[in-house]
C-alpha cells in the first residue's frame, strides 16, 4: 500500500477545514497538490472519502469513519515514528591526572557514534563532584569504595617519585618504596591516592605538608616540604624546573578508576567506560607493577 503520514495528514486536516483552499493554505501546500494527495489516498483505499456533488467537500460515512480512527491514531504513529533526541550532555569529572590519549579517545568515540556531548569538568574533591552531583561520571585515581557508585578500574601504571632538585635524594639515579618511608611525605588529603599508611610499618613517612590539588602538591615538594609519589602520566604532563622525577622501585602501581552512580545514572555512564578500557594503543591495559617504571628522563603521557 503506497500510503505514507503525508496522505494521511492532508486528508485530517481538509476534514477539518471542510475547504481545498483553505485546508491547503494550512499545509503550507498548492491546492492541486493537496487535491492529488486525496485522490491518491481513495484509490489505495478504494473508497469514496469526499462528496464533491456540492461547493464544499463533505465527509461521505466512509470518510467520518476514516477521520475518526485517524485522529486517534495518527497522533500516536507519528509519536513513536519520531526520530529519539540524544541523551543530554554526559558531565565528566576529574580532580588531577585527565588520561589524555585514552579519555579524548573515549570522548570522540562517545560523540560520534551515540551524538552525546562529553563535558570535561575538573573538581578538586575527593569523588570530583560525584557526591554532590555537579558531575554524572568521573575518573579518579586511587581505589574507590562506595557502594552507591558503580566503579571500573580503567588502567595500571608505575608511579614514580617527585623529589625537589635540592634534595639530597637528587643525587640518586632510582629511589624505593622503603627510601621514601624514611622522609617527610607531600599528602593530598582532598583527592590524592597515597597516604602514610600504604607504607609498611617498620618504614612509615610522617607527613611535611598536606595539600588540596596538585598545583599545591607540586609547590610544595619543590618547596622540600616533603617527596611526592604520582603516576608516570601524570608526572610527565607536569614537568618543574625545580623538581627531579625519579624511577620508583617497590610502589604499588597507580589505578584509574571510572565511576558513576549506581541510581539513576546517565544513559551513556556504562557505555563511555566500556571506551575507556579500549587502550588507544591496541595493547591490553597496562598491570606492570613499579619495576617496570621509564628510566629517569623517559615519561609517558597515556
Amino acid at each position: 500500500m503506497d500510503i505514507g503520514l503525508r496522505h494521511l495528514r492532508y486528508f485530517l486536516t481538509l476534514a477539518e477545514e471542510q475547504h481545498f483552499t483553505w485546508a491547503a493554505d494550512r499545509l503550507g501546500v498548492s491546492q492541486p497538490t493537496l487535491s492529488r494527495h486525496i485522490q491518491r489516498l481513495e484509490d489505495v483505499l478504494g473508497r469514496t472519502l469526499l462528496d464533491r456533488s456540492t461547493r464544499h467537500p463533505r465527509l461521505t460515512a466512509e470518510g467520518h469513519r476514516l477521520q475518526a480512527d485517524l485522529q486517534l491514531l495518527l497522533p500516536q504513529l507519528e509519536t513513536a515514528l519520531r526520530p529519539t533526541e540524544p541523551p543530554s550532555s554526559l558531565r565528566l569529572g576529574y580532580a588531577w591526572g585527565f588520561p589524555l590519549q585514552r579519555g579524548r579517545q573515549a570522548q570522540a568515540a562517545l560523540e560520534e557514534r551515540h551524538l552525546v556531548r562529553v563535558e570535561i569538568v575538573r573538581r578538586d574533591d575527593r569523588t570530583a563532584g560525584l557526591r554532590e552531583g555537579s558531575v554524572d561520571a568521573a575518573l579518579l585515581w586511587g581505589a574507590v569504595h562506595d557502594p552507591r557508585l558503580v566503579t571500573t578500574e580503567i588502567l595500571r601504571e608505575p608511579c614514580i617519585a617527585a623529589v625537589s632538585r635540592s634534595s639530597t635524594l637528587a643525587v640518586r639515579d632510582r629511589v624505593t618504596w622503603r627510601d621514601l618511608g624514611r622522609r617527610c611525605l607531600v599528602v593530598n588529603n582532598v583527592s590524592g591516592m597515597l597516604t602514610p599508611r600504604d607504607w609498611p610499618a617498620d618504614a612509615t613517612p610522617e607527613i611535611g605538608a598536606e595539600t588540596s590539588n596538585i598545583e599545591e602538591y607540586l609547590h610544595a615538594v619543590a618547596a622540600r616540604r616533603g617527596v611526592g609519589v604520582l603516576p608516570v602520566s601524570v608526572a610527565a604532563r607536569h614537568p618543574d624546573p625545580d623538581i627531579l622525577y625519579l624511577p620508583l622501585t617497590g610502589a604499588p602501581p597507580a589505578v584509574l578508576t571510572y565511576a558513576y552512580p549506581r541510581a539513576d545514572p546517565h544513559p551513556c555512564a556504562a557505555i563511555f567506560g566500556r571506551l575507556l578500557r579500549q587502550d588507544p594503543t591496541g595493547e591490553r591495559p597496562a598491570r606492570r607493577t613499579a619495576q617496570g617504571a621509564e628510566p629517569r628522563g623517559r615519561l609517558v603521557a597515556r
